[in-house]
């Protein structure tokens, strides 16, 4: 470990270290010769077959894809000529970066530390959020993202003792991405391919092995891309760390990156755009080169052009576009109706629809809205889970009941219905509007319903702060829906209508209503555009009277009653809602193998970086802890809510938590982790018990005990890793080895998509238990060389 405010050991070997920053240029041409591939022969070969011409031949296909193929080689040349051409420039802009931080006033370095993990982490969390709302589908591969900046991150700080720091090239290289991102939109090319066949997927359709090629190629540049603009990050976070001891830089660390996940919430709270997210960004990184007017200069220009970029996204001016904390809502007008129409990343989200009695409509789509209050005519008290833009608001208020309880989570749909739909249904004074997420609402309220009615509740989304569970997983479970029936009266009904994307999904959903509602099957009605409404009453002698029913509905109850369809029922340990039965995963194996292999090619081509096996406990370590991450942010947001505003505070108590165990070790002068190590397995013990068990109840004093059993394991763990950081060498090795442990602990979440989200404690203590052993491993070896004689 370096001395307390000495700068880092840098090598003297100009060959090897002009040698890094030309690995990072191969890695760049690689990428863009991907790029090109994409840019110029499949999206205009894709366009050409697409265009409908049946006179245009196989021969001619191949001819112009080879000539597209020499443009793309073309291309690849003209970069690699163009990086060749400004490496002397990047060379010595990377020195001067390096040594620019070793000789930083010490004064300054803490204040240095903190800022720059809270860039890392704003950054990271802005360009999850960015990419996920761009391109639709990165919404479906699971932490896809968020590993890609962690092996960045992570090679990042294994290269912190290099002389060569390109931080500049990070804007670039964002520059490059946005442009790219940009691209992809513009051009009409069919993305919308699910190769995932174990997961059905709203607006997606199951491709053939062509398109999902064109698909896996696309996110192996996507992943490059994404980890290469974080090398130079983590190298500036790594090299900081060395300037002070570890415990120390670790603790700053965690503030710093306390501060990012802060000021995301801030940034969410104000549905600020990316152009502001990155615009911070940028800002950040110019500071440290301030004291170099052509680094400015050249800092301005490229933030000058993702500006330019991010301002003219997309590129139709006749939709207007709001971040909300959980997606990208496009605001529109549909062309025939004249009505508000909403896209979500770029896709059909939701219509405004007009009933009011001087507007005739379709009858099929008014009959489907009005269909639930009819089948229930005493009314006192409804509850509507995800209202939307108030369509089903509207419906309700047509029916003319006492109270309405409309439940919407994200608060840009809410302000979008209450100012743009005709009939007002948010201004109506019966109407009390809810902005949270449906289970925490049904669980949390006192009131009782005569029909709680399930609107087209589906978000197919990312919880905002790197979550990679969709809002609505959680609101489809067996305890979710047996949550809703305890809120219904003594003769509720409880309504729910949903787009059946197969006969294995609605079966699904007829066997989890039946299991709520002691074995009654619910009545299912299929009507307009593929929807099907479920009904199930708490009065076991009801019966939907005939005069209710039009020709617009289809009784299909026997059907769903009769289907062999394979279909496994959601709980809150397995909320696939989307998979009609539990199976493991195998397709997903294409993913997992895609990430390690771009992983190791990342390290292979910095071979000479790559950390010690000296520090394998700390792989361990990360490995569990981001599965004790997950399940923590899990749970916590089943017991207190999964909207953003909850899951950014646990993220931000997860760091508290590996904060305080820092401190306690600083405070307590704790030497030997043996005892944490024994109190973490202990926790993580009793949580998978407690989780077996049905966990506690929902009272302020059951919430208590689930906060509780969820930060023990997050504080140990804490303490395990300040304890072995004290006692070790280099902080930016160790926590490049701890990033990368993370990337395999986030590859093994996907086992829940079979185990459930149990088993991840399972998991999390066979990988503390390995990281133990492997500490002992290394140590008795220390030891031995220790003690035997020069």
């Amino acid at each position: 470990m370096s001395a307390e405010g000495a700068a880092p050991i840098v090598g003297d070997d100009v060959k090897t270290e002009s040698g890094m920053l030309r690995a990072m240029i191969r890695l760049l041409v690689a990428v863009g010769f991907g790029a090109f591939i994409v840019l110029f022969v499949i999206l205009p070969l894709s366009l050409r077959s697409g265009a409908g011409n049946p006179g245009y031949s196989l021969s001619a296909l191949v001819l112009e894809g080879t000539l597209l193929g020499a443009v793309a080689v073309i291309a690849t040349w003209a970069l690699f000529y163009l990086l060749r051409k400004l490496e002397p420039l990047l060379n010595a802009n990377a020195l001067a970066q390096a040594q620019y931080l070793d000789k930083l006033d010490l004064r300054y370095v803490d204040l240095a530390i903190l800022f720059s993990a809270a860039l890392s982490l704003f950054l990271e969390l802005a360009l999850i959020r960015w990419q996920s709302s761009v391109l639709i589908f990165l919404a479906f591969y699971k932490n896809f993202s968020l590993l890609a900046c962690f092996a960045g991150l992570g090679l990042g700080y294994a290269l912190a003792g290099r002389n060569r720091i390109p931080l500049l090239m990070v804007m670039p290289l964002l520059a490059a991405q946005f442009c790219f991102f940009l691209l992809i939109r513009v051009v009409p090319i069919d993305l919308s391919v699910n190769p995932f066949r174990e997961q059905l997927t709203m607006g997606l359709q199951q491709g053939g092995w062509v398109a999902a090629v064109v698909l896996f190629l696309l996110l192996s540049i996507i992943f490059l891309l994404t980890a290469v603009t974080f090398v130079p990050v983590g190298q500036l976070c790594g090299r900081l760390m060395e300037r002070r001891k570890n415990l120390r830089a670790y603790g700053l660390n965690l503030l710093g990156s306390l501060v990012g996940v802060v000021m995301m919430l801030v940034a969410s709270l104000l549905w600020t755009p990316p152009l502001v997210w990155f615009a911070v960004c940028f800002l950040a990184i110019v500071l440290f080169h301030l004291r170099r007017p052509s680094s400015l200069v050249a800092g301005i220009v490229f933030s000058l052009v993702c500006t330019i970029v991010l301002a003219w996204w997309p590129i139709d001016p006749l939709w207007s576009r709001v971040y909300s904390p959980y997606q990208l809502v496009e605001i529109g007008t549909d062309s025939e109706t004249g009505l508000t129409l909403i896209r979500a990343a770029g896709h059909y989200y939701q219509h405004i629809r007009d009933f009011s009695p001087s507007n005739t409509g379709a009858q099929s789509v008014r009959d489907y809205y009005d269909f639930p209050y009819k089948a229930h005519p005493v009314l006192n008290d409804v509850a509507i889970v995800g209202s939307g833009t108030g369509n089903d608001v509207a419906a309700a208020l047509r029916a003319k009941p006492g109270h309405v309880d409309a439940i919407e989570i994200d608060p840009v749909i809410l302000q979008v219905g209450a100012e743009r739909h005709p009939e007002k249904p948010y201004h109506d004074p019966r109407v009390r509007v809810v902005n949270n997420d449906a289970r925490t609402f049904l669980r949390g309220t006192t009131n009782t319903y005569d029909l709680i009615v399930y609107g087209l509740l589906d978000s197919h989304t990312l919880l905002s702060h790197g979550s990679s569970v969709r809002l609505d997983s959680f609101v489809y479970t067996i305890e979710g829906l047996r949550e809703a029936r305890n809120r219904l009266k003594p003769d509720g009904m409880l309504a729910l209508s949903f787009t059946v994307l197969s006969d294995a999904l609605g079966r699904k959903i007829f066997l989890m209503l039946q299991d709520v509602f002691d074995g009654r099957a619910p009545l299912s009605l299929g009507s307009y555009g593929g929807n099907i409404t479920f009904l199930a009453s708490n009065d076991p002698n009801w019966k939907l009277p005939a005069s209710v029913i039009t020709s617009n509905f289809e009784d299909i109850t026997a059907n769903y009653a009769r289907s062999t369809a394979p279909a496994t029922v959601s709980t809150d340990d397995w909320p696939f809602f989307y998979m009609p039965q539990r199976i493991y995963p195998t397709s997903y194996l294409i993913m997992i193998g895609l990430i390690l292999l771009l992983s190791l090619l990342l390290v292979g081509n910095f071979v000479g970086e790559a950390p010690r096996f000296s520090h394998l406990s700390f792989f361990f370590l990360g490995s569990g802890f981001m599965l004790v991450e997950t399940k923590g942010i899990t749970e916590m947001g089943l017991t207190f809510g999964n909207t953003w505003q909850v899951i950014g505070i646990v993220f931000a108590g997860i760091l508290i938590m590996a904060f305080l165990g820092n401190c306690l070790v600083q405070w307590l002068h704790i030497k030997r982790s043996q005892l944490a190590y024994l109190f973490l397995l202990a926790a993580l013990a009793a949580g998978w018990l407690a989780a077996r068990s049905g966990g506690f109840a929902s009272t302020p004093i059951g919430r208590l005990e689930t906060a509780a059993l969820l930060s023990l394991p997050l504080l140990f763990s804490g303490i395990v890793f300040s304890t072995l950081l004290a006692a070790r060498g280099h902080i930016s090795g160790i926590m490049a080895m701890n990033l990368l442990g993370a990337i395999v602990g986030g590859l093994l979440e996907y086992n829940s998509m079979y185990l459930g989200f149990q088993a991840l404690y399972l998991m999390a203590m066979a990988c503390y238990a390995l990281a133990f052993v492997s500490e002992w491993i290394f140590a008795n070896k220390d030891a031995a060389g220790a003690a035997t004689p020069s």
